[in-house]
C-alpha cells in the first residue's frame, strides 16, 4: 500500500493571526523523507448552480499564501495562511455566509489546495491535493501547535495532535460585535475525537515522525 506522504487538516479556520484576519489550513509530513522543491497553489473557485442541478465554477482566483513556494519547507507541521484583505476573494467573509452556504447558493465556493514536489528518497514526482467548502471552515478557531518531543537529536511530532483547535474571540470581526458562533467548542471537540480515532487506526504500526535537528 502506497504511503501517503502529506496530511492536510480536514478543516480550515478563519481567525486573526499577527493582527490580520486569515484563512488557514494545516499540512504535515507523515514520514521522515522529504519533498524537495515543493510548490503550493491555492485556488478559489466561485461556484454557480445550473438549471440542470450541476455546479460549475464561474470564477477562479489564485490566493496568495504564506509560506509560499520560495520558503515552503515541510520538515514540520505547517499552518498555511492567506490574509483576508480587500484583494482577497474571501473579503468580506462572515460566519453567517459560511453557515448559510449549502453549496448551491450565491455564496457557494470551494478552495482547492495543490502541493507538488519530488520525493527525496526515490526521485518520484508527487502531487497532493485537498479542498475546503464553506461548511468545512471553522469561524473563530485557530490551530494548536502539534505536540513534539526532542530525543537523540531528533524532533518527534505526535500526529495525533496534528488537528486540534482552540476558540478565538472574534467580536471585532463581526458587525457591532454581534453574530452567530458558527462552530461551538463542543463541535470542535467532536471533530478532534473523530480525527484522532482515524489517525490512530492508520498509524497503529508506525513510529512517530522523526526530523533530524
Amino acid at each position: 500500500q502506497r504511503m501517503t506522504v502529506l496530511t492536510f487538516s480536514e478543516r480550515a479556520v478563519v481567525a486573526p493571526r499577527d493582527g490580520k484576519l486569515c484563512f488557514m489550513f494545516k499540512v504535515g509530513n507523515n514520514i521522515a523523507t522529504q519533498l524537495t522543491r515543493p510548490a503550493i497553489r491555492v485556488i478559489y473557485y466561485k461556484l454557480q448552480p445550473k438549471a440542470t442541478g450541476e455546479i460549475s465554477p464561474v470564477e477562479t482566483f489564485d490566493m496568495t499564501v504564506h509560506p509560499s513556494n520560495t520558503n515552503l519547507m515541510l520538515v514540520c507541521p505547517l499552518v498555511i495562511e492567506h490574509k483576508i484583505d480587500q484583494s482577497s476573494p474571501l473579503y468580506p467573509i462572515s460566519p453567517t455566509k459560511l453557515y448559510n452556504s449549502d453549496g448551491n447558493g450565491p455564496d457557494a465556493f470551494e478552495i482547492v489546495v495543490i502541493i507538488e514536489g519530488t520525493m527525496e528518497s526515490t526521485g518520484d514526482a508527487c502531487q497532493y491535493r485537498t479542498s475546503y467548502k464553506p461548511r468545512e471552515i471553522l469561524w473563530g478557531f485557530r490551530f494548536k501547535q502539534t505536540r513534539f518531543t526532542f530525543e537523540e537529536g531528533k524532533i518527534n511530532f505526535d500526529m495525533n495532535t496534528f488537528e486540534e483547535f482552540e476558540p478565538v474571540n472574534m467580536d471585532r470581526y463581526i458587525r457591532n460585535g454581534k453574530g452567530p458562533r458558527l462552530f461551538a467548542p463542543d463541535l470542535s471537540h467532536k471533530v478532534n475525537s473523530r480525527i484522532k480515532r482515524k489517525r490512530k487506526a492508520i498509524r497503529t504500526n508506525e513510529s512517530p515522525v522523526g526530523v533530524n535537528s
